[in-house]
């Protein structure tokens, strides 16, 4: 079974964490978005075993974290526009895709050289990275195309079966997978959408132009995926009475939860996967059905998110 521990500083847990990920053994880790499924990032032995306990094929790279600037760039080159954003939105849910330029990083885990990269938004996990002194590998903490974890419980019940080490930050503040992009020649992927939106990075870098993303390597691009087992229904106003109803804005007699009654799509997103896990639990329904959500901001994400989940 799993091992759950709470967060703290003290320098015996970052010793077994330390001690853990150099054996090559995985650690899951909170972040400001998700939590994750650690493995050092320069064996390609921890990678393996990612790959194998979330059941996720081999073709779909894995994104790689970072403490600081300075270590992204001893082992990524980072260019001018990517920068620009990293100076920016790091650390935080923004993901970049960069040139491997350190050999110590496997090129199995990169596509043509190019590897996805993020400082996460979190104090702990930062620290454990910085006592490493190596990036680490850590896509979400699930099986392959079920719902990500935003808290260590969600994390427990996925791999209960495990011995996995689970540290216990809390409820994530996000709640979704950061926003992936890529720059290519002045033109703009926007593989994942997430907290950061298009216009914010065009704020950053008016001049670029957007290209349409047909990516299909790295995290969050399959048509199916963050799914519940019961099945989702979308943009419903009248849920069925077997159906869990999880209501955004003005409250619903019929709902089951509300993501936010205020109406915020920030707190939306925050609950969004943990009343979705909690739907999927409750007995007492057959599907799940969600409420029109907004699609500005962060609701374009919450709406991809959803629109995977429904296939």
């Amino acid at each position: 079974m799993t091992i759950i521990v709470k967060k703290n500083y003290s320098s015996s847990l970052f010793k077994i964490i330390k001690e853990k990920l150099n054996n090559l053994e995985l650690v899951s880790l909170p972040t400001e978005t998700v939590y994750g499924l650690a493995g050092l990032g320069t064996k390609i032995e921890s990678a393996k075993k990612i790959y194998k306990l979330k059941e996720r094929p081999l073709h779909k790279k894995l994104i790689f974290h970072c403490s600081d600037m300075k270590m992204v760039k001893k082992f990524f080159f980072l260019d001018q526009e990517n920068e620009i954003l990293a100076k920016k939105f790091w650390p935080g849910p923004l993901t970049l895709i960069l040139k491997r330029k350190s050999l110590l990083i496997p090129k199995t885990l990169t596509i043509n050289n190019n590897c996805a990269v993020r400082i996460p938004k979190n104090d702990f996990t930062i620290a454990v990275i910085k006592k490493m002194g190596l990036p680490i590998v850590m896509p979400s903490a699930n099986r392959f195309k079920k719902l990500s974890p935003i808290n260590a419980k969600m994390v427990s019940e996925q791999f209960g079966d495990t011995n996995l080490f689970i540290i216990d930050g809390g409820k994530c503040n996000i709640g979704l997978e950061s926003t992936l992009v890529r720059i290519i020649k002045n033109k703009l992927e926007i593989i994942r959408p997430g907290k950061i939106s298009l216009n914010q990075i065009k704020k950053e870098l008016p001049y670029i132009n957007l290209k349409k993303n047909a990516e299909r390597y790295f995290s969050g691009t399959s048509k199916k995926h963050y799914s519940p087992n019961k099945k989702i229904f979308l943009n419903i106003k009248k849920p069925a009475s077997n159906s869990a109803y999880l209501n955004f804005g003005k409250k619903h007699k019929k709902e089951f939860r509300n993501l936010s009654e205020k109406g915020s799509l920030d707190e939306a997103a925050k609950n969004l996967y943990h009343f979705i896990f909690l739907a999927d639990q409750n007995q007492d329904f057959k599907t799940i059905s969600i409420a029109p959500i907004p699609n500005r901001n962060i609701g374009e994400a919450i709406n991809d998110r959803l629109m995977r989940a429904s296939k």
